[in-house]
């Protein structure tokens, strides 16, 4: 009897963490920045930290911004980027966007040290489009 219940109980718990896996969240655009800082989490240097080109960096928010709002956060937890872009507006902390060997995440901040890490699926496509816009080969450094 005991283990009918426990299997019971497992099963509405493994239930419930299905059904909130994959409940889509409309995320606010990126907002407009004058700088980008990219950092890495290990692994080899990048060949550069920070973007000050306006037009790319325009092309880099708009790309962030023209993603499909499928952004959740998976059963799992959420997947730890590679490649991360840190947008600065006037010196303040404005979104990031980051980059893993399948996936786009992004961080949103709800206040009190409340933070939400969104994510969603990145075809091979989508990273080589990426690395074009920022100037270099992302595929290089998100395989390390």
């Amino acid at each position: 009897m005991k283990a009918l219940l426990l299997t019971c109980y497992a099963g509405i718990f493994l239930m419930g963490c299905i059904s909130t896996a994959h409940k889509d969240e409309t995320l606010n655009p990126q907002a407009p920045a004058d700088l980008v800082k990219i950092d890495k989490n290990h692994g080899s240097e990048l060949p550069i930290a920070e973007i000050e080109v306006a037009d790319r960096i325009e092309k880099l928010v708009s790309f962030v911004n023209s993603l499909p709002q499928k952004w959740s956060v998976p059963w799992y937890g959420p997947p730890v980027g590679k490649v991360y872009f840190n947008f600065y507006k006037d010196g303040r902390a404005v979104g990031n966007f980051y980059v893993g060997s399948n996936f786009f995440g992004r961080d949103v901040y709800y206040g009190h040290d409340n933070f939400n890490f969104f994510s969603q699926p990145a075809t091979k496509e989508q990273i080589d489009g990426l690395g074009k816009i920022v100037g270099f080969d992302l595929s290089a450094y998100i395989h390390e």
